[in-house]
């Protein structure tokens, strides 16, 4: 059993993700896919769209969309809830495909033909990014984890195992993981004791402030709650 310290610890800081460049593609996406996404992105920092209006933006404007891509395009962390959660209000149909050779997932369309939709994507993701808090431009860790180890879960144990505070967000631009939640569990049950918080952070990409969840060996986070009492 768990005890409470492997569960949460305190955050007081909040993350700005500075985002001087990103570029995420599809390696044959048609020029018309491209420029429905941008359409797109550009509504969604226009209207400071939440996560669900994100999602729905997407799958009403673009021909078809991927599991794969949407938590990179949209900065979703929880988009197969998403998904079902609009089902019941979007014809959603999907289709099974596999990502840049190896990995299994689904295409989604409110399309009612998807015959012409690709078996198979290769998907690129180029970043330059700032990740400020009260210390300062607080990249660097993550960068030089994500240089010198190349699996996402490897690099995730790495950033833990180092005392970092791992957000969602830090998976995602630096770690390339898609779903922490996921590989947080199979950590856990590797036996690694990690604590769970949550973070305010906001982001340039998608212009808006929430809060997120965020990462810690557990064993840190014990260590900075007997500081602060």
């Amino acid at each position: 059993m768990l005890r409470r310290s492997d569960k949460e610890f305190r955050v007081a800081e909040r993350i700005d993700y500075q985002i001087e460049k990103y570029h995420f593609t599809e390696v044959s996406e048609p020029e018309h896919l491209t420029q429905q996404w941008t359409a797109v992105i550009e509504k969604c920092h226009e209207t400071q769209a939440g996560v669900e209006e994100r999602l729905r933006l997407a799958l009403q404007n673009v021909d078809y969309v991927t599991s794969f891509e949407l938590p990179f395009r949209l900065l979703l962390i929880r988009a197969p809830q998403l998904i079902a959660s609009l089902r019941d209000r979007l014809p959603v149909r999907q289709k099974n495909v596999i990502f840049n050779g190896k990995r299994f997932g689904c295409v989604y369309s409110l399309k009612t033909e998807l015959s012409a939709i690709p078996e198979a994507f290769q998907y690129r993701l180029s970043t330059r990014i700032r990740r400020v808090n009260a210390a300062g431009n607080s990249a660097a860790p993550f960068q030089q984890i994500a240089k010198e180890t190349k699996a996402p879960r490897d690099r995730l144990r790495t950033a833990l195992e180092s005392g970092l505070q791992v957000t969602v967000l830090d998976g995602m631009f630096w770690f390339g993981i898609q779903r922490m939640a996921a590989d947080i569990q199979r950590l856990r049950r590797s036996g690694m004791r990690i604590a769970t918080a949550e973070v305010e952070v906001s982001d340039s990409l998608t212009g808006t402030l929430r809060r997120v969840p965020v990462y810690r060996l557990a064993e840190t986070a014990e260590l900075n709650l007997s500081n602060q009492q």
